[in-house]
């Protein structure tokens, strides 16, 4: 068997060990130009993905979806539940009207987006 003591240019260090020719295989992919690129880019540090994609991730649910719907005018004019359930559908995001109900009261309460009227007995929402 051969052995084979090796510092990449990281600081790494590197003990290889198989048969002769498996040693000069390594050995010669691991001091070509081309391996220090990699090295050098291996030893970056990495990004924490969860942190990144966090802080430019918009809101989904139906509390997203209704923020999308006020962001392109959909509530200029009274709106009721079920034509927000409907319009919500038309995008592809099938919601049961008890769990709209929560999200748009949050809109109402919280982020103050919209409004909420009562007419004839129903509750409509508008911006």
């Amino acid at each position: 068997m051969a052995k084979a003591n090796l510092v990449l240019s990281n600081g790494t260090k590197v003990e290889i060990e198989g048969t002769a020719e498996e040693v000069a295989v390594l050995l010669e992919k691991c001091s070509s130009p081309s391996a220090d690129k990699q090295n050098k880019r291996s030893s970056k540090p990495k990004k924490d993905h969860r942190q990144a994609s966090s802080q430019g991730k918009k809101k989904q649910g139906p509390v997203g979806y209704i923020a999308e719907l006020v962001s392109e005018n959909f509530f200029k004019g009274k709106r009721s539940l079920p034509e927000v359930q409907k319009k919500l559908e038309e995008k592809g995001h099938i919601y049961a009207q008890n769990s709209l109900s929560p999200a748009l009261l949050h809109h109402v309460r919280k982020t103050k987006m919209l409004r909420r009227l009562k007419e004839k007995d129903v509750w409509v929402y508008v911006s």
